[in-house]
């Protein structure tokens, strides 16, 4: 009866909302990706699926509220880096919980590269202009982030360290946003921003990318040279967004999330609109490479912490 019960509700599912859990606030990578998904998968699941944002401690807090939550597939997760492969080793005392173990992978959405970006009223135009003023002013250059011990110093830290020891003052501010906002001002000499949240400054011409922190290309900024041919090896980041639930989800009702997840990001329409976000689309993988990749993510964040060390307590 237990069984037949069970198979009853894998088969009705979903019959109800479902919940995509944002862990920062409306604007950013993740709420643009989570709100074009929602959109294609209240139609394709015929139930409503609504974004709700819960911003706070870069993500944990969304996170642990998905760890409470009951494992039936309507309330899900868009993970990111910060949540899951940067707070876990750098916050422990906001994340806790394990970024491997406490959660159920569904499915690889996609990601948005670092970009380096100067302010527009500063004389950088090529990373070399950059370094050298860079070690010129070692006692007074400085670089924004959106956060202590998040990805954009992160970014930072890997280019200054990787373009030849280099250092800057670190000059948080609170959120991608305000990040900037401030380099738009030439408050500080530069910044490794996640592509999607730059892309309006880049475009209005008020900051000037000059390299993108990724493995290839991507045709938003098609002309801004990779680090990797500029000389900065090993300095590849990207923003990912990955689909995640709570641990225990039963195998069916993730791969039906899977499968439309992988049906809405194949949709032309939806990978044009990510795009130009700054997003781009990952190959569909089933919940098990999520998995594996999320795991893969995880360990590599670890090595840049064990690299860097008391850089990134600055």
């Amino acid at each position: 009866m237990l069984a037949a019960a069970t198979t009853v509700a894998f088969a009705q599912y979903p019959d109800r909302p479902i919940t995509i859990t944002v862990g920062f606030a409306p604007g950013g990578t993740s709420d643009v990706a989570a709100r074009i998904l929602a959109e294609r998968l209240t139609n394709s699941l015929k139930v409503p699926v609504v974004v709700e944002n819960k911003p706070g401690a870069g993500g944990s807090i969304a996170a642990a509220a998905t760890v409470a939550a009951t494992p039936d597939g309507y309330r899900i997760m868009l993970s990111d880096p910060g949540a899951f492969a940067i707070n876990p080793i750098m916050l422990p005392q906001n994340a806790r919980y394990d970024p491997l173990n406490d959660f159920t992978p569904i499915a690889l959405v996609g990601q948005s590269p670092l970009v380096l970006v100067v302010p527009a009223s500063k004389p950088f135009a090529t990373i070399e202009a950059l370094n050298a003023h860079l070690r010129a002013n070692a006692a007074t250059a400085s670089y924004a982030s959106s956060g202590p011990a998040g990805i954009t110093q992160f970014g930072a830290e890997v280019y200054l360290k990787r373009a030849g020891g280099l250092t800057a003052l670190h000059v948080p501010y609170r959120g991608g946003a305000p990040m900037m906002e401030a380099l738009m001002k030439g408050e500080t000499d530069f910044g490794v921003a996640v592509l999607a949240s730059a892309v309006p400054q880049i475009s209005a011409g008020t900051v000037r990318a000059l390299a993108l922190a990724a493995p290839s290309a991507t045709p938003v900024v098609a002309k801004v040279p990779l680090l990797e041919t500029l000389g900065v090896k090993g300095a590849v980041m990207t923003s990912w967004v990955i689909m995640i639930g709570p641990r225990g989800m039963p195998a069916e009702i993730v791969a039906r999330l899977n499968a439309a997840i992988n049906a809405a990001i194949a949709e032309p329409d939806v990978r044009e609109r990510l795009l130009k976000a700054g997003i781009e689309t990952y190959q569909p993988a089933d919940p098990a490479g999520t998995g594996a990749y999320l795991k893969q993510e995880v360990e590599r964040y670890r090595g840049f912490q064990s690299e860097l060390g008391d850089r990134l307590t600055k």
